[in-house]
Order: structure tokens, then C-alpha cells, then sequence
């Protein structure tokens, strides 16, 4: 545990950039896995409570070996169930939005989450908004199009879809918000733990819409073990990438999550990207790199 800890320590941005890479590369696993879940009979019932409580069990159990306190003050448990309680809203937007809109679509809604942090954040005044921070969130938000393919072959937009898409965003823009406030004097294995216990038992009401449908092969229970293992790593990654970068310096990192999910889906999968994929993954590459650099100019002494 100790071998963890020195790893994930505060240290440098750089470290900090690793990790949030890290864990946006292990949650591009998971789309994938997830529809080999369906494919073998499973259903998003199955899918969200097995892996909204693995996500709590292994932070929990990683809480207990380090002997990480849980819940210490009534203000620790309040903001956990905020911040729990924006987490199991945003993924019951995200597929319900999924019942009226394409993937694609609901994809390039959420992840505006990132710019509605910014602008959230500027407005409380702790950020400045300048040209280049603007530029490359949009930019690479305008990457990500391409990179999910919106802009070929989509349907007509379903205003309920796109609305529970953009209620989704505000709700990954509200929890990602709290967990940054928390994580300021907490640590984050604890943050995490503290606000999945709340989140696993707020997802579980799903049952009340939709039954369970297990897999019906073996293939079905790996691919939904690989799900689980993904967003269990990717979320542990991720609250100490927030705690070392800020809750949107990370968020911009997260959208190289679905760059990684179309790549597993060409290594694994035998898909195909189209060149405008790939010219939408250098694109949201760029932004980063173009960010990290104007990053690094301004915290340069004059």
C-alpha cells in the first residue's frame, strides 16, 4: 500500500498527466466489453449495478488494507452524497438518453461537460478564463466529433434525448466540481470510496425500470468482468488524477477516453476508423498538447 501511495503522492503536473492518460486508456476498455455484455444476452440493468458496485467495493477494500478513514465528519458525508447523487443521475441520463438518440450524439453532449466546468469555475473566480484555455476545450470537444463520427449518417436529434443528455453533462460537470473541492484536503482513494457507497445503492434503483437479464454464455460474464475491471482501475486513476490536477485540468484529459475506446475497437473488435476519425484523434491530441504548453508558459517566472 505504501508502494501505491509514493506512486499516486502529490508531486508534479507531469505525474499528474500520466495518471489521468492512464485512466482514460483503462476506461476505453469498457464501451467495448460492454457490448459484448449485450451481445451474449446481457442488459444495461446488469451492466450499471455490477459495475457501479465494483467500483465501490474496490475503493472500499483499497480504504480498508491503507486504513483510510470513511465518512469522519457530517460535512464529509454530505458531500459525498452530493457528489454520489450527481454520479447515479448522470448515468441514468446518460442511457435513458441512450433510448432517443444515438451513441455518437449523447457522447459529444456529455463530454461538454469539460467547457460547462470551465465556465462554472470561472465564474466562481477560481480560474481566469483566457483565449487559449477556451480555444482548446472547444477544439478538442470539435475533435471528439470526429472522433465518435458524428457529423456522418446520424438521425434527426430527439429533444428528450437531448435533453437528458445535457442533464447528464451537468451532472458529470456537478460531481466532477464537488470531487475537486473535496479532494483538496481529503484523499482521494477516501473521496472515491465515500462517494460510490452512496452512488451504488442510487443506481441499484434502475430495478424499479428494468430487470436484471444475466449473459447467456461464458463469453457474456467475461466481457462484463472486463467492463467492471475497467471502470474499477479507471476510477481509482481518476480521483488521484483529479487530486494532483484539479477537477478540469483532468476533465480536458478525459476526453481522450473515447480516442482509446475507437482504438480497442480497431485492436480488438476488427473495426475500422474512418480518416476522419483519425484526423479528429490528432486533432484532440493537439489541444492537449497545445494546452499543456500554454500551461507551462504561464507558470513560467517572468
Amino acid at each position: 500500500m505504501k508502494r501505491i501511495e509514493k506512486i499516486f503522492a502529490p508531486g508534479s503536473a507531469s505525474r499528474g498527466i500520466a495518471i489521468a492518460v492512464a485512466a482514460a486508456a483503462i476506461y476505453g476498455a469498457h464501451a467495448p466489453a460492454e457490448r459484448g455484455v449485450y451481445a451474449e444476452g446481457g442488459n444495461v440493468a446488469l451492466v450499471l449495478i455490477v459495475t457501479t458496485w465494483m467500483r465501490a467495493l474496490i475503493m472500499l477494500l483499497y480504504c480498508a488494507a491503507a486504513r483510510k478513514p470513511l465518512f469522519p465528519t457530517r460535512e464529509d458525508f454530505k458531500q459525498a452524497f452530493i457528489g454520489g447523487t450527481f454520479q447515479a443521475l448522470s448515468a441514468f441520463c446518460i442511457f435513458s438518453a441512450l433510448l432517443y438518440l444515438p451513441g455518437p450524439i449523447v457522447i459529444i453532449i456529455l463530454f461538454s461537460y469539460a467547457l460547462m466546468l470551465l465556465l462554472f469555475t470561472a465564474w466562481r473566480g477560481e480560474i481566469k478564463l483566457d483565449a487559449v484555455t477556451v480555444g482548446t476545450t472547444v477544439a478538442a470537444l470539435g475533435g471528439l466529433s470526429f472522433v465518435i463520427d458524428l457529423w456522418h449518417s446520424q438521425p434527426a436529434g430527439n429533444w428528450i434525448g437531448i435533453g437528458l443528455a445535457f442533464l447528464a453533462a451537468l451532472a458529470a460537470m456537478s460531481r466532477m466540481y464537488v470531487y475537486g473541492r473535496q479532494m483538496k484536503t481529503r484523499n482521494p482513494a477516501a473521496v472515491g470510496a465515500e462517494n460510490f457507497l452512496v452512488a451504488a445503492p442510487l443506481t441499484t434503483l434502475i430495478l424499479l425500470f428494468e430487470p436484471v437479464h444475466w449473459p447467456v454464455s461464458s463469453a457474456g460474464y467475461t466481457w462484463l468482468g472486463v467492463a467492471s475491471a475497467s471502470l474499477a482501475l479507471g476510477t481509482f486513476c481518476m480521483f488521484y488524477g483529479i487530486g494532483l490536477l484539479g477537477a478540469f485540468r483532468y476533465s480536458l484529459f478525459g476526453k481522450l477516453e473515447p480516442v482509446f475506446t475507437s482504438l480497442f475497437s480497431v485492436w480488438f473488435l476488427g473495426e475500422i476508423l474512418k480518416p476522419q476519425q483519425y484526423l479528429g484523434i490528432g486533432i484532440v491530441i493537439g489541444s492537449l498538447v497545445l494546452y499543456q504548453i500554454h500551461q507551462q508558459k504561464r507558470m513560467k517566472p517572468i
